[in-house]
């Protein structure tokens, strides 16, 4: 019998309708829909699958069939979304954009998502209570490409590479190009790897000239004007392009969002990026490279970042490696106070380029401010708002970079612009966070960074080369805006392996308490109180162990030393603790003990 599209419609209403009867969960598989691998589906197989399950009345299921799945723009919706920390491209190309969703599991079960250009693979949106399990996510041609040195020559400074098959190289005149589906550009450098995957020491960013750039008989290239001191041979460099159109899962506005043994092998921005969601759960997430295909690199920034989160945040048992920036980034944003209207009304503005167009704060929620200059909050004045409006935009949504904050009660006179530079804080979309049992290994810049007052457990996790501090406790109001300061921290029976072979920004010590202060020396109240540093090891093999800075109430105890042999130390901090602006601090040496 043949059933027309209207039948299998009305067929599917039907058992949707018998299933919720049953109290049963509906399930949706995406091969019904055209979409399987070696399918040549389209968006529009997509979208219907989507409007069905929200057509169902009670929890549903989409499976998706083991298998490749090829996914270019004609499988993907456009949708105009403004995404903390990425680029403000719009519109995006999203694959499962899951909007408007309640009581919904995604089992991928081995689907594997070939993309194939900038794609956010999952958009969880306006939801509640979505889970997705067993996913994984690549890119077919990466905007990172990924050069192999094969002869140095340091008195020419010239370099002989070659690069990954995946990599579409184009000489234009002596500039070598790359270009992909809907990216084309160079790269002015990026990350050394060694041969066997460590971040090459003492290197950090490194630049490398890809402006002179000769093509090789045997299809290798050499580049003039680019010998760095610590380039030989055999080494990877990830040539990066800074962008960050696309992460590879997003999670807004929604609540009880759960991601679970998912696989990123590369995103084009950070691989999971939540905003303005309350309760976010990443069970066995691994954000790594696909070595497979030779590759050292990941993502083009954070495996994880948060912004303006709530509830409680827990990512367990991950694998973090190869990023080109931190594992987890937990956060708020300052918004920068532009004027007092009224005692009631001020209007503020986002200030970093990549963070605005988000709700920042709702009817009800607290809010706290800051002097930038001092980083102390404004004693007095919190207050509770009434309500948020666009003031450059139709909507929040659609791009507003600034916004009227109307409260419920009168502000104290102190909270005014005009007697100094102020940001405000929503305290409300603030979460707690587990990291637990996580292993974060050769990646740029930092492992994880907390800025939260609400409780932060960070316990029996491997930081192993992260290349600088492996934690960051930062608050900053006056350059990347990102909030707030940290009221209980427990960082507790980790293992730190050879972190800081490089310097980057907030890199005083393996774990590092630097929040950005002007005037430290003015400040009376400090940032960040609370922290517990307990039964951890370190590997390492430089002194600087722990760096605090703006702190009430700091406790280092139980910690052990093992000192490595693997890099020669070169740290400018030379002692294995260091305290600027700290206070009730109780601080006991690490136990030594030799290899």
């Amino acid at each position: 019998m043949c059933y027309t599209a209207a039948m299998k419609r009305i067929l599917t209403t039907l058992a949707l309708a018998a299933a919720a009867a049953a109290g049963e969960a509906a399930t949706f598989e995406a091969a019904d829909y055209g979409i399987a691998p070696g399918r040549a589906f389209k968006a529009g197989d997509v979208a219907r699958l989507l409007e069905d399950v929200r057509r169902s009345p009670g929890p549903s299921t989409v499976r998706f069939a083991p298998g490749v799945y090829d996914v270019g723009p004609e499988q993907c919706q456009e949708r105009t979304w403004f995404i903390s920390n990425h680029d403000q491209r719009n519109p995006k190309r999203v694959f499962l954009p899951l909007e408007g969703m309640e009581g919904l599991k995604v089992e991928a079960g081995g689907a594997f998502l070939n993309l194939r250009g900038r794609i956010i693979a999952v958009g969880v949106w306006d939801s509640a209570g979505v889970c997705v399990e067993g996913l994984t996510v690549d890119y077919e041609t990466p905007p990172i490409a990924q050069a192999t040195f094969t002869a140095v020559d340091p008195k020419a400074k010239t370099v002989t590479f070659t690069l990954l098959g995946e990599s579409k190289p184009v000489l234009e005149g002596t500039k070598l190009v790359f270009t992909g589906p809907d990216f084309r550009g160079s790269s002015g450098g990026g990350i050394l790897f060694e041969p066997d995957g460590r971040i090459a020491y003492r290197t950090a960013d490194t630049g490398f000239n890809l402006g002179k750039v000769t093509r090789n008989a045997d299809g290798s290239y050499t580049a003039a004007d680019c010998a760095h001191r610590a380039f030989r041979p055999g080494q990877r460099m990830a040539l990066r392009n800074w962008g960050r159109p696309a992460p590879g899962f997003v999670l807004s506005d929604s609540r009880d969002v759960t991601l679970r043994d998912v696989t990123i092998h590369y995103a084009d921005g950070m691989g999971v990026l939540g905003q303005n969601t309350e309760g976010i759960a990443l069970e066995r997430v691994r954000v790594v490279p696909n070595f497979a295909k030779g590759r050292f690199f990941s993502t083009q920034a954070d495996a994880t970042h948060f912004s303006g989160c709530s509830g409680r945040i827990r990512c367990e048992a991950g694998e973090f490696v190869g990023m080109m920036d931190d594992a987890i980034n937990v956060h708020g944003t300052y918004l920068l106070v532009q004027r007092r209207v009224d005692a009631r009304t001020l209007e503020c503005a986002y200030m970093h380029g990549q963070s605005y167009g988000m709700e920042w704060g709702a009817k009800g929620e607290a809010v706290a401010f800051v002097r930038a200059r001092t980083m102390e909050r404004v004693p007095g004045a919190e207050a509770v708002l009434e309500r948020v409006e666009p003031l450059d935009a139709e909507t929040i949504r659609a791009g507003a970079k600034r916004l009227r904050l109307v409260f419920r009660d009168p502000l104290p006179p102190e909270v005014d612009p005009a007697k100094g530079k102020l940001g405000a804080e929503n305290l409300t979309r603030t979460p707690s966070v587990d990291f637990v049992g996580n292993r974060v290994a050769d990646n740029r810049a930092r492992g994880a960074l907390f800025s939260t007052p609400k409780p932060v457990r960070c316990l029996n996790n491997l930081f192993d080369h992260t290349s600088g501090s492996a934690i960051l406790l930062c608050g900053d109001c006056n350059g990347w805006y990102e909030t707030g300061a940290c009221a209980d921290v427990l960082i507790k029976d980790n293992v730190f392996v050879n972190a800081l072979t490089s310097t980057y920004q907030f890199t005083e010590a393996v774990v590092s308490v630097c929040p950005e202060i002007p005037d430290l020396a003015a400040q009376k109240r400090r940032f960040h109180g609370n922290i517990r540093i307990e039964g951890n090891t370190f590997v390492a093999f430089d002194a600087p162990l722990v760096f605090a800075k703006s702190v009430d109430g700091l406790t280092i105890r139980g910690n052990r030393l093992v000192r490595s042999a693997d890099y020669a130390p070169y740290h400018w901090n030379k002692a294995w603790l260091t305290l600027r602006g700290c206070d009730n601090v109780e601080a006991e040496p690490p136990v030594e003990n030799r290899p």
